[in-house]
């Protein structure tokens, strides 16, 4: 999924994990899913789609039904891996240790909906969340947005709600990609590498369409065919 992507951006990324690198060369490693958990944020915060205080990252726990998840009101651009919370799959906190985010309650709803998914990430990535504001579509303008396939658009709903986690579980049902609209993004991958790569092109696409309309024009959108191909191939990698 990574090709096409400009050399700007290719840059920017290799930033952002020269930046990671360094910050988990100085940080306690605990030798399980944790660390690739705080890697992962710290990628998301240095290229600006997770923020100080905003998103909210989870892994499943392997051999467990349980998951483990950023803790809640903490800043996000230096976690370390002991002080992320597990919660098990019903919700209650699992061990000792601070409040796991306030959103772990739509991570679970997630996973229960995508029994695939390996990892949810939720953050506040600009673009996408102005094409949510907007009410303009999620298109397949090239082969990495066909990959991630259609996504769903939510009303605003109160963060952290019983109700948003209902609403984005049924979502996610058929869609590795949720909008929320006055919020941001959702998405859930096989792995967090996955769930990374795809945030980011959701992220990128979204932009590329804003200055499609920004500039008058339609986003054109690959021929149907392709489309069909590769959103069979994206449901069988994401």
């Amino acid at each position: 999924m990574a090709a096409g992507i400009p050399e700007e951006k290719k840059a920017k990324r290799g930033e952002a994990a020269a930046a990671t690198s360094v910050m988990a060369a100085g940080r306690l490693r605990v030798g399980d899913e944790r660390d690739e958990l705080c890697d992962v944020v710290d990628e998301l915060y240095r290229i600006q789609l997770i923020t100080a205080t905003g998103g909210n990252v989870s892994v499943r726990v392997p051999g467990e039904e349980a998951i483990w998840i950023t803790p809640s009101g903490m800043f996000k651009g230096g976690l370390n891996p002991e002080i992320m919370v597990k919660v098990g799959m019903d919700g209650r906190k699992i061990g000792e240790g601070g409040a796991p985010s306030s959103e772990s309650v739509v991570h679970l709803a997630i996973y229960r909906a995508r029994p695939s998914a390996n990892a949810v990430i939720h953050c506040h990535a600009p673009n996408a969340t102005i094409l949510a504001n907007t009410g303009l579509p999620f298109l397949p303008i090239s082969t990495e947005a066909a990959f991630v396939g259609e996504v769903p658009r939510l009303p605003f709903i109160m963060p952290g709600t019983t109700e948003l986690a209902e609403a984005v579980g049924k979502a996610a049902e058929d869609s590795h990609a949720v909008l929320l609209k006055n919020h941001g993004l959702l998405v859930a991958g096989l792995s967090l590498r996955k769930a990374a790569d795809m945030t980011e092109v959701v992220e990128r696409t979204a932009e590329i369409i804003l200055g499609c309309y920004a500039v008058g024009k339609e986003p054109p959108v690959l021929p149907d065919d392709v489309i069909a191909q590769l959103r069979e191939m994206g449901e069988m990698m994401a």
